[in-house]
């Protein structure tokens, strides 16, 4: 959509509804178009000048991750200069409270007669959890990966992802990598892709956030995989590492989020998670990394607020190690692109993996938004067709299946359900609670080329079967 469609849109709106202001306009217009960058930024200008800092940033950081088009570009210079001055605001404030607190101590120095009390002699060191525990953990190497535009030449690549590393993250207080990978096709430049597995780089950076220089850099001239480089191949395995620690947290975070939502509550211990079916939110719970200090994970129900029930789980199931990502995680969401024969996991505006899918023929395989309703391991079924996983997703049915017939996927075959490989439908379950979002659309897939981490299966359990049911799904 260009400038002068949108205006029309704007006055078409305005016409509907005379009371209506400007503000309503945009946020009506991104509730329909929430991939168009246009809708974003005019919102973040509106917020702007309502001196609203906060929501204008979010509404620029929307509008950098949606598809690219009119305003992108004016979204991003937006989005940096609005940051910039944010944090001059902040500084200033923090250096008038400073002042005011030194003034405030040397009142009490100058006219106290002295201490009245003894210091504490064994103050305790390291954070200490909601639940006593203490939780010390030393930042882990964190890596981010980038996608830069293709034929960008080296002098004006490096000057842009400079200023990606100074405008980028300000809360990091360690140094951190930055892999330049070349551009994604359908995915925002310039902006952490969590999800995705670099194989060619066209550069690798350093930097150290606090005093706010560059400790090294490589750059290629040409993609490069470059893995016989000791900075390249060390990146990767960090990269790797943290890849499957926020993998771990968003299963745990979207299963609690999604049995919250069909139950009312959350379930005592995480282990309730991964009961026998039905109750099988999980095949079981995702271990901790190694370095994690406990064998389980922190889980603080207390800090739950219902109110605000997604956004608190970052402390129900805090994220030790790495920093939140800069564009939060959110519930996992299942979509199924009908016409290019792809389903994409993802996490709001994060692709957390993308899978070749079989679908109905004669437009069997139904659209709209469903959810997932039940999960059943090695599901029975005539001549065993419904490979070792099955997700139903609407009770006349209709299921997400894998198969034994490996070549019917990538073609228009079933009477309506929906095809994986057997490998891809065990990951699915693994990541999918009961109560995912389900989407299905005519739409192509946004992002039609992505590099999938390295594969994350939980084994299920023999009580996730249903031995005594042959199902009869729209195979």
């Amino acid at each position: 959509m260009n400038k002068a469609q949108f205006l029309q849109e704007k006055s078409a709106f305005h016409m509907t509804y005379p009371d209506k202001n400007d503000l309503a306009f945009y946020r009506w217009f991104v509730e329909r178009h929430p991939d168009l960058a246009i809708g974003w930024y005019h919102l973040g200008r509106e917020r702007e000048m309502r001196n609203e800092t906060e929501e204008a940033l979010a509404a620029y950081r929307r509008a950098l991750h949606a598809r690219h088009g009119p305003f992108s570009e004016e979204a991003a210079a937006a989005y940096q200069d609005l940051l910039r001055r944010h944090r001059r605001r902040l500084w200033a404030g923090r250096i008038r409270l400073l002042l005011a607190s030194l003034l405030f101590f040397h009142a009490q120095f100058a006219f106290s007669p002295g201490l009245l009390s003894e210091p504490d002699r064994a103050a305790p060191t390291g954070a200490a959890s909601l639940d006593g525990r203490n939780t010390s953990v030393l930042e882990r190497p964190h890596v981010e990966v980038i996608a830069v535009p293709a034929g960008m030449d080296g002098k004006r690549l490096r000057d842009h992802v400079y200023d990606y590393v100074r405008g980028r993250r300000p809360a990091l207080t360690q140094p951190y990598t930055v892999l330049a990978v070349p551009e994604v096709t359908g995915a925002p430049l310039f902006t952490p892709l969590l999800f995705y597995r670099p194989g060619e780089l066209r550069g690798l950076l350093r930097y150290d956030p606090v005093s706010r220089t560059v400790l090294s850099q490589q750059w290629f001239d040409r993609p490069c995989a470059c893995d016989q480089n000791p900075a390249v191949r060390t990146a990767k395995l960090q990269l790797a590492e943290e890849q499957r620690t926020l993998e771990h947290l968003l299963i745990l975070r979207s299963a609690l989020y999604r049995s919250y939502q069909q139950k009312g509550s959350l379930p005592r211990r995480l282990s309730d998670l991964a009961g026998a079916y039905p109750g099988n939110a999980l095949p079981e719970i995702p271990p901790p990394p190694a370095w994690y200090g406990s064998s389980d994970w922190a889980y603080r129900p207390a800090a739950f607020r219902p109110e605000a029930a997604w956004e608190s789980m970052r402390q129900v199931v805090p994220l030790r190690g790495y920093p939140e990502p800069s564009v939060p995680l959110e519930p996992l969401q299942i979509h199924v692109h009908l016409d290019s024969h792809t389903m994409t996991l993802t996490s709001g505006p994060h692709l957390v993996r993308r899978y070749p899918i079989a679908i109905g023929k004669n437009g069997s395989t139904p659209e709209g938004y469903f959810s997932v309703l039940q999960k059943i391991s090695r599901p029975r079924g005539p001549g065993d067709i419904y490979g070792t996983r099955g997700l139903i997703f609407q009770r006349d049915g209709y299921a997400i299946h894998g198969t034994n017939h490996p070549a019917s996927i990538g073609q228009s075959v079933s009477l309506g359900c929906i095809r994986l490989h057997n490998r891809d439908v065990e990951e699915l379950y693994t990541f999918a609670a009961p109560g995912t979002e389900v989407i299905i659309s005519a739409h192509a897939a946004p992002v039609p080329r992505w590099a999938n981490p390295a594969a994350l299966v939980l084994p299920a359990g023999r009580d996730e079967e249903t031995p005594r049911v042959v199902y009869h799904w729209l195979h």
